[in-house]
């Protein structure tokens, strides 16, 4: 007997786009502040160091209301910005952390 190896190979971005509309999400910072994850005023990620869980709830969220894509939150994540909260020397981090938790509910990566 031969197993059917078959595999499926994924459409990339452009190929999906190509197709018609994709849904991504949006809106993290204003919805996060809302929900008294991050401040009002410097609207930094900090959240995917401080409050991961928080921050991965927010991700299903997006994805069950039918986004294709979802984003790291990386917005504002750059020196600068993050000295307004004491973390500009864990930008790195941050990035990293952001990253790992949207792959991490996005089907296909791990």
């Amino acid at each position: 007997m031969t197993a059917n190896t078959t595999t499926k190979k994924k459409k990339g971005i452009l190929e999906r786009l190509k197709e018609g509309p994709v849904l991504g999400d949006g809106g993290y910072l204003l919805e996060l502040e809302k929900r008294g994850w991050v401040r009002a005023g410097p609207f930094t990620p900090e959240v995917a160091l401080n409050h991961p869980d928080a921050l991965r709830q927010l991700h299903i969220e997006f994805r069950e209301a039918g986004a294709d894509v979802l984003q790291a939150l990386t917005f504002y994540a750059s020196r600068d910005k993050l000295a307004t909260v004491g973390l500009e020397n864990r930008l790195g981090e941050l990035n990293r952390a952001a990253v790992r938790i949207a792959r991490s509910l996005s089907p296909g990566w791990s």
